[in-house]
């Protein structure tokens, strides 16, 4: 099984109760696809930081994360699920990613070499450790 990350946003004026119901189809849709629901966690009314085609005139959306585990050819079924649903104006279904403890989430690519520290201040008019208008 798979981890992925499901991020909805509902249409604020359908109130809690019926983004609760709707998100409890979506859990039960994962369940009988052999899915597994991790987390649910509901952001709640947000800004929408650009404009979306499908609602115009909104402003703000209910954001909702759900984590789950499923089989590999669940996000297609999921995926067309989610489209003829007229109270999801917008989802993004993506791999999770699991970090695990005592690891850096920071990736760095194989053979890379680490950045270089800070560089030494130095005193203005001293280059390479000498002061200028000194002679040797």
């Amino acid at each position: 099984m798979t981890n992925y990350e499901l991020i909805l946003i509902f249409d604020p004026n359908l109130g809690e109760e019926k983004t609760g119901v709707m998100v409890g189809k979506i859990e039960e849709k994962l369940k009988s696809l052999g899915g597994e629901v991790e987390k649910v966690d509901k952001w709640g009314v947000r800004r929408l930081a650009s404009m979306i085609k499908k609602a115009k005139t909104m402003t703000q959306g209910y954001y909702v994360l759900v984590k789950f585990k499923a089989p590999t050819s669940v996000p297609a079924e999921l995926r067309s699920y989610l489209k003829v649903n007229e109270s999801i104006v917008r989802y993004f279904l993506s791999l999770a990613v699991v970090v695990l403890p005592g690891t850096s989430s920071r990736r760095t690519a194989p053979g890379a070499v680490a950045a270089p520290s800070a560089p030494e201040a130095v005193e203005i008019g001293e280059i390479k450790g000498k002061p200028l208008g000194e002679s040797q």
